[in-house]
């Protein structure tokens, strides 16, 4: 018996329900478990997309939480910079980058919670 299948079977034991759907990368049944629906083989989390409104509010979501990870990334880049700098107008520019930079991840939050609504 190959080990996907134990898996599967393990997740039937425990309680998981077998879907009609498959893994879009693999082809391997989706199961789900509480709200979860995850491929086994994969072992990814996958969306079921039932509606156009809902699959353009994953895209969404996608886009605000990659836009936010650049922000974070960027933050932490001048953050590192800032350390050993003494020039006093480049340190008004970080601080001023990071001001604007906070401010567009607290607006992407509340568009992400506005989304989810």
């Amino acid at each position: 018996m190959s080990i996907e299948v134990k898996k599967m079977a393990e997740l039937l034991k425990s309680g998981a329900t077998m879907l009609s759907e498959t893994c879009p990368e693999c082809g391997t049944p989706l199961f789900r478990k509480g709200k979860e629906t995850f491929c086994p083989k994969c072992n990814k989390p996958v969306v079921i997309i039932e509606s156009a409104e809902q699959e353009t509010r994953l895209m969404t979501d996608n886009v605000l939480e990659d836009s936010e990870q650049t922000l974070l990334s960027k933050i932490r880049e001048v953050s590192m910079a800032m350390k050993n700098e003494t020039d006093l107008e480049k340190l008004v520019a970080y601080g001023n980058a990071l001001t604007i930079w906070l401010g567009a991840i607290e607006k992407l939050r509340r568009l992400r919670n506005q989304n989810s609504e």
